[in-house]
Order: structure tokens, then sequence, then C-alpha cells
């Protein structure tokens, strides 16, 4: 019998019902490691992202899968880690493209003396003298991105919750901020009333979006709320084993191919 002969016979819920999928979980990806797969970004869609014009339901103000292209009116989260990096990228008028990262004290503490702050953008290699921005403010050599990125389980719409990344930078860092202070100030107590911060993946969180502004033009924005404590066990212990995935570096993030597309994301 051909493989499209048995597809059209059973699916979905009449399979599981008959063969014992469980009895077999997790055989077929023995070879996988963490460069096997991508985790995907939630990007918040703008007026001039190319997904409006090629996903069904995708508008401005709304949130998007960058692979499954699933797409929210809101986004609920669970965060299981949180990383701070500065992205390189390299100058749009040579073709951009991502050029590798590094942290936050490398840069900040002057321990890459070919990383200069100029006009308050960290870049590399400016020659002494010469000018770090074109007649429209662009940067003429690779300079870096403060980025925040927090690892995240996510929502879909099945009620399924899988690993995600929502990456902020710009004028979002502030929400990042502010999202990071709420997880600090949840506050829980013992049964001998010990107040203590519980994990950060202990409560769930809810994503929305705002119309923002300034003298440059306007988009749209990201807004965090505490949604409800996580109630579930499996819920807690995937997020922990996520959690202990990133810390331990056995998650990679495929970065964007260029500049514009991670804007996109962290916007």
């Amino acid at each position: 019998m051909a493989t499209k002969d048995i597809a059209t016979k059973a699916t979905g819920a009449e399979l599981s019902a008959v063969l014992d999928f469980a009895a077999d979980a997790g055989m077929g990806m023995e070879g996988a490691d963490k460069n096997s797969f991508a985790i995907p970004f939630i990007t918040l869609l703008q007026g001039l992202s190319p997904q409006l014009e090629t996903v069904e339901g995708a508008k401005p103000g709304k949130f998007i899968n960058s692979i499954t292209n699933e797409v929210y009116g809101e986004v609920l989260f669970v965060p299981c880690s949180f990383q701070r990096r500065f992205i390189r990228w390299a100058p749009r008028a040579n073709g951009g493209g991502y050029k590798g990262d590094y942290s936050p004290i490398d840069v900040e503490t002057g321990k890459l003396p070919e990383i200069s702050l100029q006009d308050g953008t960290y870049m590399v290699d400016v020659p002494a003298g010469s000018p770090a921005r074109d007649s429209k403010g662009l940067p003429l050599f690779d300079h870096l991105a403060d980025t925040r990125n927090h690892f995240c389980l996510v929502q879909s719409a099945t009620g399924a919750w899988q690993p995600a990344l929502i990456s902020l930078s710009s004028t979002q860092i502030k929400k990042s901020k502010r999202l990071m202070s709420r997880i600090q100030g949840v506050e829980l107590r013992t049964k001998e009333g010990r107040a203590y911060n519980p994990p950060s993946f202990s409560h769930v969180y809810r994503a929305k979006s705002q119309k923002e502004e300034n003298a440059k033009g306007s988009w749209w924005g990201w807004e965090f709320d505490i949604a409800e404590p996580v109630g579930n066990a499996e819920l807690y212990a995937a997020a922990k084993a996520f959690h202990s995935s990133v810390a331990t570096g056995a998650v990679e993030v495929a970065q964007p191919a260029d500049e514009a597309a991670r804007e996109s994301a962290a916007f």
C-alpha cells in the first residue's frame, strides 16, 4: 500500500486512537542536536512588514510566529530565560548582514579596543577622524545593536506551548526593562510566611500591542502584563527544562539575515 493511500485513510485523532504513538515517543530524532532546530521569533507586525502581503490575517499591530506564520491578536507566554547581547551588523550600504554578537560586559567596559562609541552607537573599526554616519544618519561601519532576548514558551491557537523568542531592541528596550521589573516584583510566601521571588516561569504573561510615535514617525510597540500563575505541572516542567537548555548553551538562535528583519522582530 502506498504512503499516500495510508495518509488518506486515517489522520489525526483516528490514527492516535489506533496506534500507540506514546510507546515510541521521540524516535526518529536521535541524531538531532542544538543546530537542528530553529527557534521562532514572535514579531510585532508594522506597516511595512512583508508578511502583510503574504500571510492571511496579517495586519499592523498583530503578532506573528516567524516559522509557522501563525498570527496572534495577543500573545500568552511563559518567560523562561533572558539574555542581553550586542548584535553586530554590517552597514546597509555594504549589503548589511549579521556578523556575530558580543557580551555587554566586553562592550561597555572597553575590553574590545576595536569598538568605540560614536554618536550614541557602538561601532567597529572606525578610523580616527572619519565620519561615522552618512548624510542620512545611517552607520558607515559595522555597528552594534543592544538587544534583549526573552526566551519563552508561547501558547499557540491549539493551546500547545512552544519555545519562541521575543527579541527587543531600540525603542522597545524600555519595554524589556518593564517586563523584567514586573517579573522581579512578583512576591509569594512560603508556608512559614517568608516572602520570596519565584522563578520567572512561575507565571503566564500577556503581550499586547499599542501605537507609539515620536518626531521620526509612528510604529506598534509591545505592552506586557501578568495573566495568571502557571497552574499546570507539565507546563511548569517544560518551562523549567527550556530554562535549563538556554542556561547551559544547548539552545542557539538563528539570527535574521539582515538588520531590517531584526528590527522588524524587535519592534
